[in-house]
């Protein structure tokens, strides 16, 4: 959270009808309404959590934060920043520092629909629940 605030982004409320409110600080404390669309907690095999939100501008946004070995490997190869981010962790864990990374990717409705049913239907099932929400969070 402290990160977030640093860079600009502060999350502050989230109401009834699953808005969450983010300021941004850096666009004049302006206030961004994000609809959280699905939840996938985290747990200790996939060490990561994320978010699927519609954004402002009604796209459809992933927002994944975990363990920087577990998010390195799932980004898409040649990010430029990788490089970067990747010395400033290693500064961090020599200094004992844990450290989480960030994602965002944007996905299409169909895909989002899809899916969605997916992992509603993984969360009714009596045998192979576990498994096959896993599968769906995956």
């Amino acid at each position: 959270m402290n990160a977030a605030r640093h860079f600009g982004f502060g999350f502050y409320e989230r109401d009834q009808n699953n808005f969450m409110k983010v300021k941004m600080t850096r666009e004049g404390d302006t206030e961004v309404k994000f609809e959280l669309l699905a939840k996938i907690e985290f747990d200790s095999t996939r060490k990561r959590m994320s978010v699927i939100v519609r954004t402002p501008d009604n796209r459809i946004m992933l927002v994944c934060k975990g363990a920087d070995s577990i998010i390195e490997a799932l980004l898409k190869k040649g990010q430029k920043s990788l490089a970067a981010t990747k010395k400033f962790l290693d500064e961090f864990a020599r200094d004992g520092l844990r450290t989480l990374l960030v994602a965002y990717r944007y996905v299409d409705e169909d895909f989002f629909e899809s899916w969605s049913k997916k992992y509603q239907d993984a969360s009714k099932k009596l045998v192979g629940k576990e498994k096959a929400m896993e599968e769906c969070a995956a």
